[in-house]
């Protein structure tokens, strides 16, 4: 089949198409203005009821403010809520109180056979205006009885006095930890074990070796000055044998051990 280029330059007829359109439309509002007259929209029309509209009249209307509705209460579960107890509550019978003769004031009274006799009442104790003004600690201890026995019969520590001296490696630096040395050995000190008919005796001064974890060097304390009665130096030595281990060396202490020189002086 050869193709046609001079197709384009054809014009194109809607004779045809147009009156085919106008045919179309035509008939098509025919149809419906032929459906109008045969048969009119809604058909046959009924009239319900009465044709003057039932003939009452006008209606009274009377206004309310409310308008009761039905209740819609139901019977309460008993189980879950609260009821009031239908049993009625016991009425207390009150008893009749005694009647009250009140005593003719000019009556004397006589002492009863049966009465008890009554204990002597006893004078109230003065008061004590010196305790009343005396302020006590929570955690002070009182007692009524007097001060403890302080004899060596009863094995009394600590007795006689203890001193550290100025010839110590503390100085006022670990002036502190000097202190504690001291306590620890004078609570340690028997003077039980010393002479009981010796009431004083001269200073005796005990040297010991303190390493840095508190322990005792080995070996017993050395006498450097002896008080002149064996049983005295020896109560020392015992005195600071017992009370070791002691604290560890303070902080800041520059050496590993220290060495110490203890006086122990006895009074009686």
């Amino acid at each position: 089949m050869s193709g046609r280029y001079d197709i384009l330059d054809e014009p194109e007829r809607l004779r045809g198409p147009f009156f085919g359109s106008l045919l179309l439309h035509g008939g098509t509002f025919g149809l419906f203005i032929g459906m109008a007259v045969l048969h009119p929209f809604g058909g046959k029309v009924e009239h319900w009821g009465s044709k003057t509209g039932g003939g009452f009249g006008a209606v009274a209307v009377t206004a309310v403010k409310t308008i009761p509705l039905p209740s819609r209460t139901t019977v309460q579960n008993p189980v879950a809520n609260d009821t009031e107890s239908q049993v009625p509550a016991p009425q207390s019978k009150q008893k009749a109180q005694p009647k009250v003769v009140k005593p003719d004031p000019r009556a004397i009274l006589l002492k009863s056979k049966n009465a008890k006799e009554r204990p002597p009442r006893q004078a109230a104790a003065a008061p004590n205006k010196w305790a009343d003004q005396q302020q006590y600690a929570r955690n002070q201890l009182t007692t009524p009885g007097g001060q403890m026995a302080g004899s060596p019969l009863y094995q009394v520590q600590g007795g006689g006095g203890i001193g550290i001296g100025d010839n110590n490696p503390f100085g006022t630096r670990f002036g502190s930890y000097a202190n504690l040395l001291r306590q620890k050995v004078s609570g340690a000190w028997k003077v039980a074990e010393i002479n009981p008919r010796l009431q004083t005796a001269p200073p005796v001064t005990v040297q010991f070796t303190i390493n840095k974890d508190g322990s005792l060097a080995p070996g017993l304390p050395r006498i450097t000055q002896s008080s002149g009665d064996a049983s005295v130096d020896r109560s020392a030595q015992r005195a600071v044998y017992d009370a070791a281990p002691f604290p560890p060396l303070p902080n800041g202490f520059e050496r590993n051990e220290a060495v110490v020189e203890l006086t122990f002086v006895l009074r009686r």
